[in-house]
């Protein structure tokens, strides 16, 4: 798609009459003389294609950081398998759409992605074999005393088989086990809030659950409720297999669409009860965006066409966390 707004802007930008001409007779004498044509494809040792600086590139690595270039914020893609053993049966690979000189659209947009994947489920319990994400990268860790905004715009779907779709049919995922979510870690020792394995609260946001792909703490029922930006969040609060508390708000609607600021949700858990002592003195280490991938009997695509985190307020830390 925004290739194609690329060249309707071009076509736009020459008289209508002779653009097309203009174009072909360009493209012929670039050929003619050796160089590439305007419009072209490349097919890289990768396995990646590009095309006029636009280039796909597939990743099947259990955990592999892809950093692309950018004019702005700097997010890390990840396939991100880390519940995959040798007993596992599936397999995951994600599609990552980067733009060469890093120009996005807006500052805060991250690289579009899909991820198409298919694990069996190994057990009784629910296991999450991976997390494909993107993460941002260069303005964490931060004090929630100095972020004044934190601003989301995300759309995503997910379809069966192997190819993306532009709208989730919510009645074919009966069988499939996963979620979409923001993740977020949070400490009151700023090395230790950039450490998922031991930051002592973890806060998602659940935009859609499907299958058997629950929070934690879902049996014990919804701690309370919140509407922002049109959406209904149900929160629910427990402990992971690490012992970290684990406070998810979850919408109680497939919520494909979602343009706000989600500071609010943050803030509505300072001092929740004598157990959560989350506060403003607490620092943001780590927010990443994806799905947890649980079960599904045949292929799943997930596809984020669209992603920006903007997060605002003065100063926002640069990884001041070396220290």
């Amino acid at each position: 798609m925004a290739l194609q707004l690329l060249v309707n802007a071009g076509l736009l930008a020459l008289p209508i009459g002779g653009s097309i001409g203009t174009l072909m007779g360009i493209d012929a004498h670039r050929q003619a003389t050796g160089q590439r044509p305007l419009f072209y494809n490349e097919i890289g040792n990768d396995g990646s294609t590009s095309r006029n600086g636009i280039t796909n590139t597939r990743y099947c690595d259990l955990f592999n950081p892809i950093s692309p270039k950018s004019n702005g914020q700097l997010y890390t893609l990840n396939p991100n398998q880390w519940g995959v053993t040798d007993k596992t049966v599936g397999g995951l690979c994600m599609n990552v759409t980067t733009i060469a000189n890093g120009s996005y659209p807006t500052m805060s947009t991250a690289p579009e992605f899909s991820v198409t994947w298919k694990f069996d489920q190994e057990t009784k319990d629910q296991t999450v074999h991976a997390f494909p994400n993107v993460q941002v990268d260069n303005v964490l860790p931060a004090s929630l005393a100095d972020i004044e905004h934190l601003n989301l715009d995300v759309h995503w779907t997910y379809a069966m088989g192997n190819k993306t779709a532009n709208i989730t049919d919510d009645a074919k995922f009966k069988d499939v086990n996963t979620n979409v979510a923001l993740d977020m870690f949070f400490d009151s020792d700023i090395k230790a809030a950039k450490n998922v394995s031991i930051a002592k609260y973890e806060m998602m946001i659940w935009f859609a659950g499907y299958g058997q792909a629950k929070p934690f703490g879902y049996e014990d029922g919804i701690v309370k409720t919140k509407d922002l930006n049109g959406t209904t969040f149900q929160l629910y609060t427990g402990q992971n297999d690490l012992k970290q508390e684990v406070l998810t708000w979850y919408a109680a609607n497939t919520t494909e669409k979602f343009d706000g600021d989600i500071l609010p949700l943050i803030s509505d858990l300072y001092h929740l009860n004598k157990d959560i002592e989350l506060s403003k003195s607490d620092y943001l280490g780590v927010l990443s965006m994806g799905t947890e991938a649980f079960s599904s009997h045949s292929n799943v695509t997930f596809w984020m066409p669209k992603l920006s985190i903007d997060i605002q307020g003065p100063p926002v830390r640069s990884d001041t966390a070396k220290a």
